[in-house]
């Protein structure tokens, strides 16, 4: 999850300049806007690490940004690996946290997860999902509830 942390500082650097200040000395004013916004984010070899989307965000106090419509694609390779989308969220820059209480879906080839809410510590990298979360792992893109369910004693369970 290292990148997706760089991703979101990346969202904090967008949403943080004004005039060409480094983001820890802009000052936006309250109520500012930034809409439609699209951040491709690059290695040093030019290679697509990752794409902040945004259709709103706002400047809630001088630390809470809110996002509307955020999506960011975190890309494995030439492909995207991991997707994130939510309907509204809040960045909070002195913190460093991404939160929601409207939603989040977080997508990878290996499993689908979907909370009401979200609290991520970007600088930690850990983060708490809760509310109806549900976590729905998939095996070669192919979900994984018709499997056979393996008993306690070693053979299979009928499925469930």
């Amino acid at each position: 999850m290292k990148l997706y942390n760089k991703t979101l500082l990346w969202l904090a650097l967008l949403l943080g300049l004004a005039g060409g200040l480094p983001a820890e000395d802009a000052q936006f004013a309250i109520g500012s806007i930034i809409k439609q916004f699209e951040l491709p984010q690059r290695d040093d070899n030019g290679k697509m690490q990752s794409t902040i989307y945004g259709r709103e965000a706002t400047v809630m106090s001088q630390n809470r940004i809110r996002v509307r419509d955020l999506r960011i694609n975190i890309y494995n390779g030439d492909e995207v690996g991991t997707k994130l989308v939510s309907p509204e969220s809040d960045f909070w820059s002195e913190e460093k946290r991404l939160t929601t209480g409207s939603g989040v879906t977080v997508v990878q080839p290996e499993f689908t997860l979907t909370s009401v809410n979200m609290d991520w510590d970007i600088k930690n990298s850990k983060g708490v999902f809760s509310k109806r979360v549900r976590v729905v792992i998939t095996q070669k893109g192919e979900i994984l509830g018709d499997q056979p369910v393996p008993s306690a004693q070693g053979g299979e369970k009928a499925k469930p």
